[in-house]
């Protein structure tokens, strides 16, 4: 009797890209950590107190702590180190929203026109993840707004004290942003990769939105047409 051998892996499937992250020097859980650790630490040199060693541990340690507080702060004073976090992305004057009809194209081939329509048009139409933690935000631009809404789309975004990079969602209103979620990790990376390019050029895409009322607050629903073509 032939003993029990696993099941043979698949690698017929295509492996998923891995996906890219915030690097950890941008990310502010590790700032505020590091900010607290070596504060912690060089206090414990301190009252050790050991001849020649305490003082250059206290420097190194001091200096490393002042380093990672202004790598927190600085963003607020420096738009372009400007963390995503919860929707950072500021529209200025050199910004270009891009309208949906703009063509598209993923590296190394050829635009295609975002006007055509053909037989798997239905399948474009994405939900907006985590809109659930974003109703404030939601409620805001429907004040503001009219009936009907457009959205921006964000690569290279995180959610709050997330690192994973994923393409955020906003509503626009105005020249005001705001946040209403994310699109789905299944889809992102694919679509991440056509917006990411544009986004380098402080060009950034627009598509519409559809929007419903329900029992647990409102359903984001946008059509992201040729972006998620293959």
């Amino acid at each position: 009797m032939s003993p029990n051998l696993p099941p043979a892996r698949d690698f017929s499937r295509p492996r998923r890209a891995p996906r890219q992250k915030l690097p950890l020097w941008r990310w502010d859980p590790f700032l505020v950590a590091a900010v607290l650790g070596f504060s912690i630490v060089a206090a414990l040199f301190q009252r050790l107190d050991i001849a020649v060693v305490s003082p250059i541990a206290l420097t190194l340690l001091l200096s490393a702590a002042v380093l990672a507080a202004l790598l927190e702060v600085l963003p607020f004073f420096v738009p372009r180190l400007r963390r995503d976090g919860e929707g950072s992305l500021a529209l200025r004057q050199e910004t270009e929203l891009l309208p949906p009809g703009h063509p598209v194209a993923a590296a190394g081939s050829a635009p295609r026109d975002s006007t055509a329509h053909d037989s798997t048009a239905h399948d474009s139409t994405l939900p907006v993840v985590d809109a659930q933690r974003h109703q404030g935000s939601i409620e805001a631009a429907l004040a503001r707004g009219g009936p009907e809404f457009v959205a921006v789309l964000v690569p290279r975004a995180t959610a709050w004290m997330g690192r994973d990079y994923r393409v955020a969602v906003d509503l626009l209103v105005g020249e005001r942003l705001y946040r209403a979620g994310f699109l789905p990790r299944e889809s992102d990376q694919a679509i991440a990769a056509q917006l990411v390019p544009f986004a380098d050029r402080k060009q950034y895409r627009t598509v519409p939105v559809g929007i419903r009322t329900t029992t647990k607050g409102r359903v984001i629903t946008v059509d992201v047409g040729p972006l998620l073509a293959p």
